[in-house]
């Protein structure tokens, strides 16, 4: 809980309590007086906006077009009743970027900061002062951090469509001195501050915004509010949804895994791994592809599994998975999407390529037919191959990109024209759902562009954090009638797990489903990466937990599921119970399985998060 305490008097703390007020009308904070002197703000959540407005001095002044280098705060129109009744037109805040420089190297508050500077000095309440330098400090280190990024790969971001975007709808909060949309101006600010010798930070941003940047309050407050309740509810219902998932554990029937195999230890199969290269039409080259089969399999003939890497990622980001799986005795086929992979997006950044498109969405499920008609018809005409894999039931795994290409070979249609509407919205969800950005590139796709990719040689599918909400939607992926298992991570900001996949399991019709939620993995949990191999290397931040720990669970409920949904081994269902995950997880990761869920179920979860915050509250 953070308290701010603002003076009330004369025509200067009115002032204050207007901003106070309005803030407080927003957030939906509580307001009363102390000692007819103070104004408390109790406040339910942190946010950077209002921890920079309570230390700006209020300056209420007209702003001329023609006013340089300062940071001028927009308020809205104010009609406040309590503590006082006053009303106010539209005003600005000016504050010069120098003395926000000065403040943020030397902690020396200008007059620009008199009001703030008063509250640390104040004897009537220690409490107050010990929350304001400790605000006063962390401020001063976020305007002083240095964001570590790849200049080369920020500024080749911005120049694609999904990061003009996102500098779009940005620009709608940061803008001009003359009020228009500052994206371009961002855009032009992030790529020069990149080039300074202390790299981007906020400080070098502000310096190098041509003009004046005009911050919209009350557009940045709607979008801090929204995502403060978004990040809420939704981490909120994914626990509730794992408190489901617990109570259901209760009722399953009681097994002593003790003396169950452990199916995170490799098999006994001998196996060999080969590099073979494919042609899907519609890419100028050949791509690559890698085939794991085992070795002594008799007459019977091999399974066969499939599995399609995210963007970025590339034919070795699932070694692990194959490797397993091949001792297991699946014969395991690893495409490389050229058109996605992490060759593409590093000749991208380097200069040499074009960014993703919309095709890359017809392609990716392309090429996995392509590379099974290939590999159909070398077993035909080649006797080392001839009966070895069973090309009649085939297991697909896919992981973001990788998921979606899953389930569009799954038998889940396109659904371009509702996702046209939605690419054309200006609502801020795809600014919470950054996939979005990608799945909008299929919306220049033409009308007469297949929209069903169906490989009916797909009988069984594993997706890991798929995007899927907008170029399907809930018909398009009740169409799948092969067996599902959908992974979710909870701390997933690329894919959140609400819309991309907890939605997307509610409309699956297929009686075989599974829905698992891992706590607290993030979109990178279940990929590998080979550190010599990297050159654009993600912040740990954004990775997480050490993946490592977290394979052994993609390879056992992998493994699992497979041998129950390709090979018909029912003695593996046990394996995708909760009672067994609870049985092997460890920290610090732990994983939860829904079998079934509806509309209510998530209703319900909502319900239970609306009392949480009623008792908050």
């Amino acid at each position: 809980m953070v308290f701010y305490c603002l003076k009330a008097k004369g025509f200067y703390g009115k002032i204050i309590n207007f901003i106070g007020s309005k803030i407080a009308q927003s957030q939906q904070i509580k307001i009363c007086n102390i000692k007819q002197k103070l104004v408390l703000l109790k406040m339910k959540n942190h946010s950077i906006l209002i921890a920079g407005l309570t230390i700006l001095s209020p300056i209420f002044t007209t702003i001329s077009a023609s006013a340089a280098e300062n940071l001028i705060i927009s308020i809205p129109a104010l009609d406040i009743t309590d503590p006082i009744v006053v009303s106010l037109p539209p005003f600005q805040l000016k504050i010069p970027i120098e003395s926000i420089e000065r403040f943020a190297n030397e902690g020396e508050f200008s007059k620009e900061f008199t009001f703030y500077s008063e509250l640390l000095t104040t004897e009537e309440t220690k409490e107050i002062q010990t929350v304001l330098k400790k605000q006063k400090q962390e401020l001063r280190e976020l305007f002083q951090e240095r964001f570590d990024v790849n200049s080369t790969i920020v500024n080749a971001f911005m120049e694609e469509p999904a990061g003009q975007e996102i500098l779009k709808r940005l620009g709608k909060i940061l803008k001009t001195g003359e009020n228009k949309n500052g994206s371009e101006a961002l855009q032009t600010a992030i790529h020069l501050a990149l080039a300074e010798p202390d790299g981007l930070t906020i400080i070098n941003v502000l310096k190098k915004f041509p003009g004046d940047l005009l911050i919209e309050l009350q557009e940045g407050i709607n979008l801090t509010e929204e995502l403060i309740e978004r990040f809420v509810e939704e981490r909120l219902i994914v626990i509730e949804l794992q408190n489901q998932a617990q109570e259901r554990l209760l009722s399953e029937n009681k097994v002593d895994f003790n003396n169950f195999p452990d199916l995170r230890k490799a098999g006994n199969i001998k196996w060999e791994k080969q590099s073979i290269t494919f042609r899907n039409p519609n890419r100028d080259r050949s791509s690559p592809a890698n085939i794991y089969l085992p070795k002594n399999s008799g007459n019977k003939l091999i399974p066969v599994i499939v599995i399609s890497h995210g963007l970025g990622s590339d034919i070795n980001s699932f070694a692990y998975l194959a490797e397993h799986l091949v001792s297991h005795g699946f014969a395991v086929i690893v495409p490389e999407h050229i058109g996605s992979s992490a060759e593409k997006l590093e000749n991208f950044f380097a200069g040499f390529s074009t960014p993703v498109d919309g095709m890359e969405f017809i392609d990716r499920p392309l090429d996995i037919k392509y590379l099974l008609d290939e590999l159909e018809a070398k077993i035909d005409s080649d006797p080392i191959w001839r009966g070895q894999l069973n090309f009649k039931q085939v297991g697909i795994v896919g992981q973001s990109f990788g998921g979606y290409t899953a389930l569009s070979l799954a038998g889940a249609p396109l659904d371009l024209e509702e996702l046209r509407k939605e690419c054309q919205s200006e609502d801020t969800k795809f600014i919470f759902n950054l996939s979005l950005l990608l799945q909008c590139q299929t919306s220049n796709l033409p009308a007469e562009i297949t929209n069903n990719l169906r490989d009916e040689r797909i009988t069984a599918a594993i997706v890991i954090n798929p995007i899927s909400s907008g170029v399907f939607g809930p018909q398009k992926i009740s169409k799948i009638a092969i067996p599902v298992m959908i992974i979710a991570s909870t701390r997933d900001i690329f894919a959140p797990p609400i819309p991309e996949q907890i939605y997307p399991f509610i409309s699956l019709t297929t009686t075989e489903k599974y829905l698992v939620i891992s706590e607290p993995a993030t979109h990178f949990s279940f990929i590998a990466v080979e550190e010599e191999e990297v050159s654009l290397e993600l912040p740990m931040k954004l990775v997480g937990p050490d993946p490592n720990l977290a394979y052994p669970f993609m390879q056992v409920l992998n493994l699992a599921f497979f041998q129950a949904y390709l090979t018909n081994q029912s003695q593996s269902l046990p394996y995708l119970s909760g009672s067994y995950l609870q049985y092997i997880n460890q920290q610090p990761f732990t994983f939860s399985v829904l079998k079934s869920l509806t509309e209510e179920d998530l209703q319900k979860a909502i319900e239970n998060f609306s009392k949480r915050l009623s008792n908050i509250n």
